[in-house]
């Protein structure tokens, strides 16, 4: 909705002819107004009037907040004079330096900024992408309706006609506004009354409890050592305590500058990275590792626009809760929301298909790029929170709840697994309502009994949003911010024809099953991202590598790693032995480089070092006359050896040898090319 208020002294407007086919009734040729009117020119939006209420009442609102500032408006004037003339004050008594300040003078007398009417005026001008009548035409009544229940005088300009006006801006500082209205449904995952658990690595339920300042008070059962990272991750996550914003700029940002992974992009709009080389590779390893692992899972993969119109209901349910993290696309007449989540298009195209109780449990895969979520801007945080991201997406249709917990507990393991292949140690937490904890506690309590790890508990006294329950694994940062990867939802609403809320019944996306007996059922959906999206993947092994670099050794593992072998030949005289290897290793899909510059070993193996590479292999004169190797084998995410070592050395490896090695420690995993350019040290291309 956009909405044009000027403030005026009288106001008239005449019906000249009719302009839709259902004008409403205009019983008077001319109505006019005497007195202080407030003239709010309407334009209903495409997706407002999903609910005509909903976006009336924001209307309303705004109207009332504008009469609000208009006549409060001599009064701060006032204030402001008041500041003014105790800082010329100041200056006069020398007590401060600077010039003195004018008074404000208000432009027309303080008895003109006043409200005594409001016309709201429907006014198609304000907008290109305009309800249809039958929608609108319903607003601006409501408007007024609400207005005047709120004891503003206040009527409406039938809609649906031509017709001429006269006004007369008073002029004054704020007589003319502009305002934008988004429809705004309340998320209902805004939880009151929700209170914390403890569930213990041996299955004991603890009530969490606070200090006066809102610290958290923990239990006896979880003040070991061992459990400090969890405590850190329940202050994260549970504590009532405001945190004091440390303003440390995140440790990955200087990891991926360094190791030039990714960069920001001064063209782009916040939020928004550019990945060089080094990055990509890791991208696209990570996007083929999850695809291949939800596939052998059973999953088909699809691929959906990433834009969508509102002029379906059942998608304005779900992008109202944002709208201001929504962009749009204008194309021609027609605008589009970028998605921030592939969930809305699967779900539009799995009501269309004929599925049957036989094709359960059905699974659909999506790997989405991109999803888009405009957030605020002090929101952003480096691969943490973004505007632009790559989010794995996986939903599962299941006969009914029994089915639909059953399927939860293999996609359980499926994520862990998952998160253990990037070396991400996570913490668990559990929300859902008290009831359906209360009914389903002993397989809850049996998964965090075999994970062998504490979890947190989130219990509502209701279900505020789709799902009835949501589990997520989250990682610590090197500051001890906690963010979820991968998550799991069971989601019992989407896929009704409908719900009732508040009496109004929402839309939802009709998806049935047909049973063995021709009836149609709803299925349950599980909602799963693999392992999170793939920044903040990359976000939680670099955070993790640093906030354990004092007791383990950091890196990232040789599947992933971009560069996994790096040979270091000690002198010239085994550099064609060198590059022989590099070749041959680059032919079976490792990705090797070789660091031909004129350096001493030392300092070659202190930039392999520093670049975490997995495997530094040496040769010498004694290594080309035997055609062996010596290999340096990086310890990641290992405890330091003694005297702070990082690896384990092997002598006098064979070549068919060390293939093997490498086949072993990379199998499963998916393959990508090192470009040639990266192949040599000296002809590697500086991104930054």
């Amino acid at each position: 909705m956009k909405i044009l208020m000027i403030h005026s002294k009288n106001m008239e407007f005449s019906k000249k002819a009719i302009a839709t086919s259902h004008p409403q009734e205009f019983d008077k040729d001319k109505i006019k107004l005497e007195g202080l009117i407030l003239a709010a020119f309407v334009s209903v939006e495409d997706q407002d009037t999903y609910d005509v209420n909903i976006i009336a009442h924001q209307g309303a609102q705004v109207i009332m907040d504008a009469i609000g500032q208009i006549e409060e408006f001599p009064s701060k004037i006032k204030e402001q004079n008041e500041d003014i003339k105790e800082y010329n004050r100041k200056i006069e008594e020398g007590k401060i330096s600077g010039n003195k300040k004018q008074k404000k003078e208000l432009i027309l007398d303080e008895n003109l900024y006043k409200v005594e009417k409001v016309v709201v005026y429907p006014w198609a001008h304000l907008s290109k992408f305009l309800s249809n009548d039958s929608n609108a035409s319903k607003v601006c009544p409501k408007i007024a309706d609400i207005l005047r229940e709120s004891n503003v005088e206040a009527i409406h300009s039938p809609f649906g006609w031509y017709k001429s006006f006269k006004i007369n801006c008073l002029g004054h500082e704020i007589a003319e506004m502009y305002r934008v209205v988004n429809l705004y449904i309340q998320p209902e995952e805004h939880v009151e009354n929700a209170a914390f658990k403890i569930i213990t690595s041996d299955g004991k339920i603890l009530d969490l409890n606070y200090n006066k300042d809102g610290s958290i008070d923990y239990p006896q059962e979880i003040s070991s050592d061992d459990l400090s990272d969890f405590r850190d991750f329940l202050d994260a996550e549970a504590s009532k305590k405001e945190k004091a914003d440390l303003g440390i700029e995140p440790a990955h940002i200087k990891i991926m500058h360094d190791f030039q992974l990714l960069g920001y992009d001064p063209n782009a709009d916040a939020g928004n990275f550019r990945w060089y080389p080094k990055g990509l590779i890791i991208k696209e390893l990570i996007r083929k590792h999850i695809e291949d692992r939800v596939i052998d899972f059973g999953a088909l993969p699809v691929d959906t626009p990433i834009m969508y119109n509102v002029k379906s209901k059942k998608l304005i349910a779900q992008t109202a809760r944002f709208p201001a993290r929504t962009y749009w696309l204008i194309s021609g007449n027609e605008r589009f929301l970028l998605r921030f989540a592939g969930d809305f298009l699967q779900f539009d195209m799995l009501s269309q298909m004929n599925l049957t109780t036989d094709d359960l449990p059905f699974r659909l895969y999506e790997f989405e790029q991109y999803d888009f979520r405009r957030e605020q801007k002090g929101e952003l945080s480096g691969l943490r929170r973004l505007r632009a991201f790559l989010m794995p997406d996986f939903h599962t249709l299941c006969k009914d709840l029994e089915a639909g917990i059953n399927e939860f507990k293999l996609q359980y393991d499926l994520d862990k697994k998952l998160l253990t292949e990037y070396n991400l140690d996570s913490y668990l937490i559990f929300r859902t309502t008290q009831d359906f904890f209360k009914d389903n506690k002993d397989w809850i309590i049996r998964l965090i009994k075999d994970e062998k790890k504490p979890a947190l508990i989130e219990l509502w006294e209701d279900r505020y949003y789709y799902f009835i329950l949501k589990f997520e694994r989250a990682v610590l940062s090197a500051t001890g911010e906690s963010a979820t990867l991968a998550t799991i939802q069971i989601d019992i609403e989407n896929s009704l024809e409908y719900i009732t809320q508040n009496g109004v019944k929402r839309e939802k996306y009709d998806i049935k099953v047909k049973d063995d007996e021709g009836n149609y059922i709803h299925p349950i959906i599980l909602h799963n991202a693999p392992a999170g999206g793939v920044e903040r993947i990359l976000w939680g092994i670099l955070e993790s590598a640093e906030r354990n670099k004092d007791t383990l050794i950091p890196g990232i593992k040789t599947w992933l790693s971009p560069i996994q072998v790096r040979i270091l030949p000690i002198s010239e005289n085994q550099i064609e032995y060198a590059e022989s290897i590099m070749k041959e290793l680059n032919k079976k899909g490792f990705r090797v480089d070789l660091d031909d510059r004129n350096e001493k070993l030392g300092k070659k193996i202190r930039t392999a070092e520093t670049h975490w590479i997995p495997y530094i292999i040496i040769v010498g004169d004694k290594e080309k006359e035997n055609h062996t190797v010596s290999i340096r084998k990086r310890l990641i995410n290992q405890p330091y050896r003694p005297k702070k070592r990082t690896f384990k050395s092997t002598q006098n490896v064979k070549i068919e040898k060390l293939i093997e090695i490498l086949e072993e420690d990379t199998e499963g995993f998916p393959k990508y090319k090192l470009p040639k350019p990266y192949r040599r040290v000296s002809t590697k291309i500086d991104f930054r």
